[in-house]
């Protein structure tokens, strides 16, 4: 069996269970038609679906993560289910119970659909960090944005094909990705000619040279298989080193500006430094993307969509449910019990399942499933996880888009940050949010990436002024890219900020090198089972696809 990988993605959807009928992708192709048609207003089918359309305001406070509720809940679960007058009896019965309802929990009811699953999402809306919004006929991500460019042919390219997505990508090209750096924008970086000194040209093209070399013939494959490039010890090697390690290693000193755009690459993309993150993980995101990358308008938000309405259509609404809070995972024999509470009932309700996946992360799994074992307990509390800002900006004219993703540059290295030392600027990189309606849109929405690259930063976001002061941030940092456009504040019409206070697992090093994963993964007693992008502690798309393809390893 082929891994799942950034580059690859051959066997999740092998099963004809899986293939779409025509009749079906036609249905889901002309849904998203609808909905991100330039122009209409169009009402979605269900308030708790991924994607949400808005009247274009200013947020007041924070959207994404709903953290009042789940953190009164989860921070003290036997305490509130003792509140509540204790664990109900169950009232219903099912094969399977998905706990989560984010890219992993919607992968794997939608794998496993024929068990009609029940699906549980704790959030008001479904989609997880890949949820997104749509303003005038322009959709745009608050999360999750894109993803790799599978092989033609592959199963992920035919599920694409199959969803009607395929029709909705945008290809940016490594060419085309742009590079903002003393006010202008660049799309030359890797040529060099962004660079001063003439005579370090010879650095970027070398760099560029290796990690292509990389993807088409020593790629860096989660997890390894014996089908894959590079041997099991290169695998655990390169997993056991910081990837600044490998870049000192394989070129010894390099341009001050390739260190600057590595150091906000992974603070954009793992929410760590070149200094702290495993080499192996590293290269295993920034190899597979030197042809450039694939966007959806409104970014994966469109994929959690497809998803959201297919299982609609085959489940019906009363097996996809919203707010709904698992609190308590507990075998009871030959069954488990899943008490959720719900959120508009506010009563605690009791399900019996014969296996139960959990597709939520695994601070939270660890909070409501009973009885895990001790060491599979421990690797959960070690996992760490780490933060973002989001900051959608509006503008009021139209404009035409140069690029999908501009990298922002000071033009100088920048250190780890810490708690006691955060970042000078938290931009990392701006994306033109509807870039992928090529144009049909009516309204140009950029939006911010601002990554909380250290430990610590996720406390400062529960001030009541937490949101007033991201948003005074978000103001200072667009200010440079404006200019670039040859547009100011005062061409911004609204502000919109999204907090995600642990969306990313931290790529550490030695987690794999270690066998951490079989153990961190490994199903409790055939009944209970785990499925998230933290299963690799890779925050990647790809590895929500891998954890659900593993469920069939471990004997699903």
């Amino acid at each position: 069996m082929m891994p799942m990988s950034r580059r690859n993605f051959l066997g999740l959807f092998a099963s004809s269970a899986l293939l779409l009928s025509v009749k079906e992708a036609e249905a889901n192709a002309k849904f998203f038609k609808a909905v991100l048609s330039s122009g209409k207003r169009i009402t979605l089918r269900r308030i708790d679906s991924p994607i949400e359309e808005i009247d274009g305001t200013s947020s007041r406070d924070f959207n994404g993560d709903n953290i009042e509720l789940p953190h009164e809940i989860l921070w003290n679960v036997d305490g509130f289910i003792k509140k509540m007058g204790g664990i109900p009896d169950p009232t219903e019965s099912h094969n399977l119970v998905i706990v989560g309802g984010g890219i992993s929990g919607l992968l794997a009811a939608y794998r496993f659909r024929d068990q009609k699953p029940l699906l549980l999402e704790q959030d008001k809306k479904f989609g997880g960090n890949s949820k997104g919004e749509s303003y005038k006929g322009a959709a745009y991500s608050i999360g999750a944005a894109y993803v790799t460019i599978p092989d033609e042919g592959d199963r992920i390219d035919q599920f694409y094909k199959e969803l009607g997505l395929d029709k909705k990508f945008r290809h940016e090209t490594d060419k085309e990705t742009l590079y903002l750096y003393e006010e202008k924008l660049r799309n030359d970086f890797w040529k060099g000619s962004s660079v001063t000194d003439a005579k370090s040209k010879k650095d970027f093209v070398r760099v560029e040279e290796k990690l292509r070399y990389i993807k088409e013939k020593a790629f860096p494959d989660i997890p390894w298989t014996k089908e894959s490039d590079i041997s099991l010890s290169e695998y655990k090697r390169l997993d056991s080193i910081s990837f600044q390690v490998w870049l000192d290693e394989t070129f010894g000193v390099l341009h001050e500006h390739i260190y600057e755009y590595f150091q906000k690459y992974c603070w954009s993309s793992f929410t760590g430094s070149i200094d702290e993150l495993s080499a192996l993980q590293v290269l295993n995101f920034v190899a597979s993307e030197v042809d450039g990358v694939l966007a959806l308008p409104g970014g994966n938000s469109c994929m959690t969509q497809a998803l959201f309405e297919k299982l609609n259509t085959t489940l019906g609404k009363n097996f996809v449910r919203s707010n709904s809070i698992a609190v308590n995972i507990e075998e009871k024999g030959r069954v488990v019990w899943v008490t959720y509470f719900d959120v508009l009932k506010k009563s605690l309700i009791t399900v019996e399942a014969k296996k139960v996946v959990v597709a939520a992360p695994k601070f939270v799994a660890r909070r409501i499933v009973k009885n895990i074992p001790k060491a599979q307990e421990q690797l959960m509390d070690h996992i760490s996880y780490r933060g973002y800002i989001v900051t959608n900006i509006f503008l009021k004219k139209k404009i035409k888009s140069p690029s999908f993703d501009v990298f922002s540059f000071d033009g100088e290295m920048p250190s780890s940050p810490s708690a006691m030392r955060p970042p000078k600027n938290y931009l990392t990189d701006v994306c033109f949010g509807s870039w992928a309606q090529n144009g049909k849109e009516e309204k140009t929405i950029l939006t911010l990436y601002r990554p909380l690259a250290f430990d610590g930063a996720r406390q400062f976001l529960f001030s009541p002024f937490a949101h007033e002061k991201h948003l005074k941030k978000s103001q200072d940092e667009v200010q440079v890219f404006l200019k670039s456009l040859n547009l100011t504040l005062d061409d911004v019409e609204s502000y919109r900020l999204t907090r995600w206070g642990h969306s990313l697992p931290f790529a550490e090093m030695g987690f794999l090198t270690n066998n951490y994963d079989k153990l961190l993964n490994a199903p409790i007693n055939g009944k209970i089972f785990f499925a998230n992008q933290d299963n690799y502690v890779n925050p990647a798309f790809e590895c929500s696809f891998q954890a659900v393809l593993d469920l069939e390893n471990f004997g699903f």
